[in-house]
């Protein structure tokens, strides 16, 4: 093999190597112990919410009815999970009478008592600029899809937040908290093969190209 071809092929190397810790950088979402977030409920989609436990008279949580003040309120949902089972802070801050939701699996705005894991409002009701609604303690499962809804008391609530989610941290391993989906395994190796394959095309090619 002369000099330029083994050059050449050196080369393409040094190109599909990047295309394939391209894919698996984009395969693989980022984590952290703790990841906030803040968003606006303002404009958003808007569902009959669940009741929350306080003003609303329930005790129940979940609850099994749905509220006659939150009916058509805006809503930010957003999905995350956890690498680690055990108990998690979410913590809310809003700018407006604030509720949040927790749901485990899936999330259908259009059937809001399903898979409802916990509810949570300010009550009672601190200013607007100073509204909180948290969970503590809250037991979270390893892998398991979980969805933190934040919306507001009643139609007229709504807009800007900041939720902060942690997890137990032990000095060994700390445990993280992804925001998304969880990942189908398919998929991931799926994409990690889309790039050893497009990258080893490429080679054949300059290889061919030079023969």
């Amino acid at each position: 093999m002369s000099q330029a071809i083994r050059k050449s092929i050196f080369g393409s190397l040094s190109i599909a190597s990047p295309a394939i810790a391209l894919s698996l950088t984009g395969a693989l979402p980022s984590r952290a112990a703790t990841v906030s977030y803040s968003r606006d409920t303002t404009g958003q989609a808007t569902f009959n919410r669940p009741q929350t436990p306080g003003f609303e008279g329930t005790t129940a949580n979940p609850t099994t009815a749905l509220s006659s003040n939150g009916t058509n309120v805006p809503y930010f949902s957003q999905p995350f999970f956890v690498d680690t089972t055990g108990t998690y802070d979410i913590a809310g801050t809003q700018n407006f009478d604030g509720v949040q939701f927790l749901y485990q699996n899936s999330f259908d705005p259009t059937n809001s008592l399903t898979n409802l894991v916990s509810a949570n409002d300010s009550f009672p009701d601190a200013s607007p600029a100073g509204a909180v609604s948290s969970f503590y303690g809250i037991p979270l499962t390893a892998d398991n899809q979980y969805f933190l809804v934040t919306s507001g008391f009643d139609n007229s609530s709504f807009g800007t937040f900041t939720n902060t989610i942690s997890g137990p941290i032990a000095a060994s391993s700390p445990s993280k908290i992804t925001l998304g989906t969880v990942p189908e395994p398919s998929s991931v190796m799926g994409t990690v093969a889309f790039g050893v394959l497009g990258g080893g095309l490429m080679l054949m090619r300059k290889v061919k190209k030079l023969s």
